[in-house]
């Protein structure tokens, strides 16, 4: 009941929090104002996000979890842009504290706070993790094809920069984010070189957390100062494409091991207490009859 009583005070309190953000922002009509006036005005967080900025000191690790999966939910869908990770832990925090009290009192058990809470933790995640995973696949399935046209197109001789700049222009998930790596760069340098560090392919590599696209940002430096960039484009991509081909095995024997146990549970075991239901009781009650 403690726990209720909680879940409870904490929704109430985000509820009359996030009603009165609104209604000073109503009562004073001069805050947009004053807020023109101001070169650099503050950060303007959403009442949501307060729910969750004490935890980012405590879990920054999941918070930059979320802020990688951003990246690519925002990647591929612009209505991501606005988000932060401050603004998905607040609602995944709301939702739980709702639907942590809703399925206790529905069940009249404090056991529903957990049944409930863990639902809509989760719930609220799922869409940004599914956004972001497709994404990543995607990436991971076209870099080789990418690093083999990147290697036709050094044929004449180009560098690397220019490589790139030209296969941008192709279809796909890979081709679309270096697109958006040359509009950042602006004349800045691409790649990483000894003079001046980390170049923008490596910094927006490490943004998005892809391990793929760092190991490529990499590798495209060590190419840049070497003198044989076919040869190492070709092998590149030959290596990328033994990593995924492994990885696609792996997934498969994990595969091969959730369905079997998914059919001992949603099968055999149905099945065997239908057999003890039909059998057993009959044979039981002879026996003690």
């Amino acid at each position: 009941m403690e726990g209720m009583i909680i879940l409870i005070a904490l929704l109430v309190a985000g509820t009359v929090g996030y009603s009165a953000s609104k209604f000073v922002a109503i009562a004073d009509p001069n805050v947009a104002k004053r807020l023109n006036k101001i070169d650099q005005p503050a950060e303007r967080r959403e009442p949501i996000e307060w729910v969750s900025l004490p935890l980012s000191r405590l879990i920054p690790g999941y918070f930059k979890r979320i802020e990688q999966d951003l990246y690519w939910a925002a990647f591929t869908a612009p209505s991501w842009s606005d988000k932060t990770p401050a603004y998905i832990v607040g609602r995944q925090i709301l939702m739980t504290a709702t639907l942590g009290v809703l399925v206790a009192w529905l069940l009249g058990s404090n056991l529903g706070l957990w049944i409930g809470g863990l639902l809509g933790w989760f719930l609220m995640r799922s869409d940004l993790t599914s956004k972001a995973s497709n994404a990543r696949k995607r990436i991971t399935q076209e870099l080789p094809e990418f690093l083999q046209l990147m290697a036709a197109e050094s044929a004449s001789g180009a560098g690397l920069d220019a490589i790139m700049s030209r296969v941008s222009s192709s279809e796909g998930y890979l081709p679309a984010w270096l697109r958006r790596v040359l509009s950042i760069a602006h004349g800045r340098s691409l790649l990483i070189s000894r003079e001046t560090g980390a170049g923008i392919l490596m910094q927006e590599a490490q943004l998005s957390g892809h391990p793929d696209l760092i190991s490529f940002a990499i590798q495209m430096g060590f190419a840049r100062q070497g003198t044989q960039v076919r040869e190492t484009l070709t092998r590149l991509a030959t290596q990328f494409s033994d990593s995924y081909v492994g990885q696609a095995e792996i997934r498969t024997e994990r595969l091969a091991s959730l369905l079997g146990v998914l059919v001992a549970l949603f099968y055999f075991l149905p099945f065997l207490v239908v057999i003890l239901v039909v059998i057993g009781v009959p044979l039981i009650r002879a026996f003690s009859g």
